[in-house]
């Protein structure tokens, strides 16, 4: 295994390379799913490039002359509008990122000959369903989140036969402002933790997220030409209560805690929250069949997310201290 290196500039030059690596352009460097894949090994190697912040996104031409300039095998987009009830209030913003940009990447991509990794969410569905979903099942969002997300994976497939659509679900990561930092915060002031008992997904960590989008690339870069749209997420379902339950148990190995009781609570009664489904569960069969890619038990994701969490604020295991 050997690991990719990145960098902001360009691509380095390999066409006298038998075995030029994937040239991948990396949208979001900011974010903590960006940092993850960066970081993560690929069997075939790649050059990852981040694309400058200075770019303009909600400029087509600004999107169109930066991978014309770097011509990119692979546009991996890791910047998406996350706030499922913010989007309610503040659409403009939801359908610039959620909708807007992966369409101009697209439609660029399409020009130089790029294939467009791009992440969606369960929320296009309305958890209706007794089982799993698949890929091809009847989509039906219930809130705006979801049906600008909806709208982009139709209009993104319609401009772009070369992409891979991947769905997530609960998706979970280290450091601020992420559901692990906010349980923790509240876990160390409240003796009593409200936490949604009634919504199911597949929990999914950004770095089983990052291991996904990296085996894909390798494995389309080495011939394979799988492309559409696959569901990602860890083995298991889960809900919030459960996410949240998981998180105190691995966080008291690292420090005292104050909260004593955790209270499970309808997501309905939460005033101004968006409605959102009740039970999603994506079948991940298809990204095993096609790529052979496994999921890994969330439990264990969580976990090692909780302490890394940690270890990125300086804080040693109980034991070692």
């Amino acid at each position: 295994m050997t690991k990719s290196r990145s960098n902001t500039v360009n691509f380095e030059d390999e066409s006298d390379s038998r075995f030029p690596r994937a040239r991948v352009l990396v949208v979001g460097e900011h974010t903590s799913l960006a940092k993850a894949f960066l970081q993560m090994h690929s069997s075939g190697g790649q050059q990852r490039v981040t694309l400058s912040e200075s770019v303009n996104l909600a400029d087509d031409r600004d999107i169109f002359e930066s991978i014309r300039m770097r011509r990119p095998d692979y546009v991996v987009n890791c910047l998406v509008e996350s706030g499922v009830d913010r989007a309610e209030t503040d659409p403009s913003d939801c359908r610039l990122m959620n909708h807007d940009l992966p369409v101009s990447l697209a439609i660029a991509c399409r020009e130089f000959g790029a294939t467009l990794i791009q992440l969606s969410t369960d929320y296009i569905f309305d958890g209706q369903k007794d089982i799993a979903y698949f890929e091809d099942d009847a989509p039906n969002p219930l809130n705006l989140y979801g049906q600008t997300r909806l709208e982009a994976e139709r209009d993104l497939a319609n401009v772009l036969d070369s992409h891979v659509i991947l769905r997530i679900s609960h998706l979970f990561a280290p450091g601020p402002e992420s559901f692990v930092a906010n349980v923790l915060a509240r876990a160390r002031i409240e003796s009593e933790l409200p936490l949604v008992q009634d919504e199911r997904g597949c929990p999914t960590s950004i770095f089983d997220m990052a291991r996904v989008m990296s085996a894909v690339i390798d494995q389309l870069h080495a011939g394979a030409g799988s492309y559409g749209t696959f569901h990602v997420g860890c083995q298991g379902d889960a809900s919030w209560y459960e996410l949240g339950e998981c998180i105190i148990a691995q966080a008291r190995q690292f420090e005292d805690l104050a909260v004593e009781e955790l209270v499970g609570i309808s997501g309905d009664s939460i005033q101004g929250r968006a409605e959102r489904p009740k039970r999603l569960i994506l079948s991940t069969r298809k990204l095993l069949y096609t790529f052979g890619i496994k999921p890994r038990p969330w439990r264990q994701e969580l976990a090692d997310t909780v302490e890394k969490h940690y270890a990125a604020e300086g804080v040693q295991h109980a034991e070692a201290s």
